[in-house]
């Protein structure tokens, strides 16, 4: 398998779950909003999801596309699970709870 082909299905794998969420996105626009910080995440999880599957190394075409796909499910994840926690704590301090309307990066990590 060339390295092109792999690096090329990781990003396109990166992208998939992307479809999802702009999906949710429009399913709910009163509490999501669109930004230009949204399009340069998808593009960095895309690229990422191709430097991913180069270096796992993906054996197959099929491996090259599932490393992509999961690597932005992991990293939102993982963002949304400290997000979280912070927000937590910041109410124990006495801050008044979050907006109805998600700010740009709660946007885009809550649309999956």
């Amino acid at each position: 398998m060339s390295s092109v082909a792999v690096f090329l299905l990781g990003m396109v794998g990166a992208l998939a779950p992307e479809i999802v969420r702009l999906y949710e996105i429009r399913n709910d626009p009163d509490r999501f909003q669109w930004s230009w910080f949204y399009l340069a995440v998808s593009l960095a999880f895309s690229a990422l999801g191709g430097v991913l599957a180069l270096v796992l190394p993906a054996t197959t075409y099929w491996g090259a596309l599932y490393v992509g796909v999961s690597t932005p499910v992991l990293v939102n994840s993982m963002v949304r699970k400290g997000r979280e926690r912070a927000r937590t704590q910041l109410r124990s301090w006495g801050t008044p709870p979050e907006r109805t309307r998600y700010s740009f990066v709660d946007s885009y990590v809550h649309g999956l």
